[in-house]
């Protein structure tokens, strides 16, 4: 039987199904998001922004030279910007700060802004400390300012000196022009053009020297501008922002938590739901509620919620399998007391419904049967084994369901007993099922070892018993196919949590039996250390269940095990019933 995987759309039950299950991984990576940003703002450099405020003027302190923009007029507050930056500025302010950094280090730490239609420049310096910071806007806005006195007293210098030179030059012409005009007479022509050219150097003159006087003047004040605002220390760090980095490591963590959880949750192979059972195409037949707490390991009342879902999937074998003897194998993909659980219920829940119903415990490791059911584990199966072909009647009876018989595990079962024998398993069968016309079989977990294999092949049909959230996908798929290849087709599965320990209460008991003669006689009941017959106690709704006794029927040939009836009834009769 191939099962190909089905439908795997993830849904909005899906969805919070990942949140539930791995709030603690998105819980933990939000905490390590946000101990990660409080780390790293506590351990990262703390910068600091102080600014100071620039007027700008043209030289001589002259007002108004900025209209309808920042860049037009005298003065170009763009071009002013770049010489703050400057090397030279740079080199001026790291001399007054007593700065330790190299010029191109000073320069990026220093940006300058201009607001719009104003003469205002804004000189901002960041540094790891507020002194530090507004020591260097400062700096940079005196450096600034003092070379911008010093270009324009150098600048005023040297046009004087250039205007000086040809005021001599012109001085030296006037006087030669001047004695030439006198010596010259009134009416001469040379004396009128002597006198022209005098007058057009007294004119260049006159300009010249009101050229050095304006010249003059600007080197009264020659700063260019003056500082509006001093840089002072700010209160707090511009960056890191802790409104921002806090939030931003929560908000990682939620995200990473998020992504990691789905990627763990898909590659979980658990089963959790029925969902993931149908995503594989294996047909659930039962499916307990998946709550926190889980099922108790005992027979269920048949008016609880569990008792009706085992109720229902009785009815459900009952119609799937129709007329006739059928042996039904329940085992588990996994290893756990869910089988015993599936199969006394179901056991239990069939005799009240069906009649001739035997439930045959053969899980001779870990059935959890007997202990549910009170019931002494041994004589049982290994001993029916061991004895050859059965007859009469057998199994324990118990007062949860007069009408089911059980064979418990036998007095041999135990982690030293060998493995069942195929064909002592299968005389057994076919005696039994002419003795029954259901008989459930709780076998071991199908990875567990050969005596799953010994009873699937002489079972029917097999329900597989799933106890989410231990047992996995690739356990299911596997146990159906090693079932399919040994006959017992799998009719579905029962989902469940795994059931809560049980503790059963340890009787210490002992058989006696007295020498038997030839033909039949029975043994002494099963007693305690003082002789009193041994009452059992049901685990499924805790009335005491009569007292068993253990009949040996004795032959010529040998000794075969019949198994206990209640006090009070006859010994069973050595022909087997139809």
């Amino acid at each position: 039987m191939n099962h190909p995987p089905g439908h795997d759309d993830l849904q909005l039950a899906d969805y919070t199904g990942v949140l539930r299950r791995r709030w603690w991984l998105i819980l933990a990576l939000v905490v390590i998001g946000t101990v990660a940003s409080v780390g790293y703002y506590k351990i990262s450099n703390k910068v600091y922004i102080a600014a100071a405020s620039v007027y700008v003027t043209a030289s001589g302190g002259t007002a108004n030279q900025v209209a309808d923009g920042r860049t037009t007029g005298t003065v170009n507050l763009d071009t002013e910007a770049q010489v703050v930056q400057s090397a030279t500025v740079a080199q001026a302010a790291a001399k007054l700060m007593h700065a330790t950094e190299t010029v191109p280090q000073l320069i990026k730490r220093v940006s300058v802004t201009v607001p719009a239609n104003s003469q205002v420049l804004t000189i901002s310096c960041q540094a790891s400390s507020a002194v530090g910071a507004a020591t260097c806007a400062q700096s940079f806005a005196q450096a600034f300012l003092s070379y911008s006195s010093s270009s324009t007293t150098a600048s005023a210098d040297s046009q004087i000196s250039a205007l000086q030179t040809k005021i001599s030059a012109l001085e030296s012409a006037s006087a030669k022009l001047t004695v030439e005009v006198g010596s010259l007479p009134d009416n001469s022509p040379q004396r009128a053009t002597a006198q022209e050219q005098l007058s057009s150097d007294q004119g260049q003159l006159s300009s010249l020297n009101s050229q050095v006087a304006q010249l003059t003047a600007e080197l009264t004040d020659p700063s260019g501008g003056s500082i509006l605002t001093d840089a002072i220390p700010p209160a707090k760090a511009s960056s890191p922002k802790p409104l921002l980095i806090l939030p931003s490591g929560l908000l990682a963590g939620l995200l990473i938590g998020l992504m990691l959880s789905f990627i763990v949750d898909r590659r979980d192979r658990r089963i959790r739901s029925t969902r993931d059972l149908a995503n594989i195409n294996v047909p659930v037949l039962m499916s307990l509620p998946q709550k926190r707490s889980a099922v108790e390991l005992a027979i269920a009342s048949p008016r609880s919620q569990v008792g009706r879902d085992f109720s229902g999937l009785a009815h459900l074998l009952t119609s799937s399998l129709g007329a006739g003897s059928h042996v039904i194998l329940v085992t588990g993909a996994q290893i756990g007391t869910g089988v015993s659980l599936v199969a006394a219920n179901l056991a239990v829940a069939l005799s009240r419904n069906q009649p001739d119903v035997t439930l045959v415990c053969a899980d001779l490791e870990g059935s959890m049967i007997p202990a549910m059911l009170g019931l002494p584990s041994g004589p049982g199966l290994t001993d029916l084994l061991a004895a050859g072909s059965p007859s009469g009647d057998a199994g324990q009876q118990v007062a949860a369901a007069p009408r089911l018989r059980v064979i418990t595990p036998g007095s041999a079962a135990g982690i030293d007993t060998e493995d069942l024998p195929q064909d002592a398993v299968e005389r057994l069968m076919v005696h039994l099922r002419g003795m029954a016309r259901w008989i459930i079989v709780e076998a071991p977990s199908v990875t567990s070892g050969p005596d799953a294999y010994t009873l699937a092949q002489t079972a029917d049909t097999a329900v597989l018993v799933v106890e989410a959230p231990r047992t996995r996908t690739d356990q299911v798929l596997e146990s159906v196919e090693y079932l399919d290849r040994m006959g017992a087709s799998v009719l579905g599965a029962a989902v469940l949590r795994s059931p809560k320990a049980f503790v059963p209460r340890e009787t210490a008991v002992r058989v006696e039996t007295s020498p038997v003669p030839p033909g039949r006689q029975v043994a002494s009941p099963v007693t305690n250390a003082d002789d009193v017959p041994v009452p059992s106690e049901s685990a499924a709704n805790g009335h005491a269940v009569p007292f068993s006794r253990v009949f040996i029927e004795q032959t010529d040939e040998d000794q075969t095990l019949i198994f206990n009836r209640t006090a009070g009834e006859e010994a069973p009769s050595s022909s087997p019933r139809g």
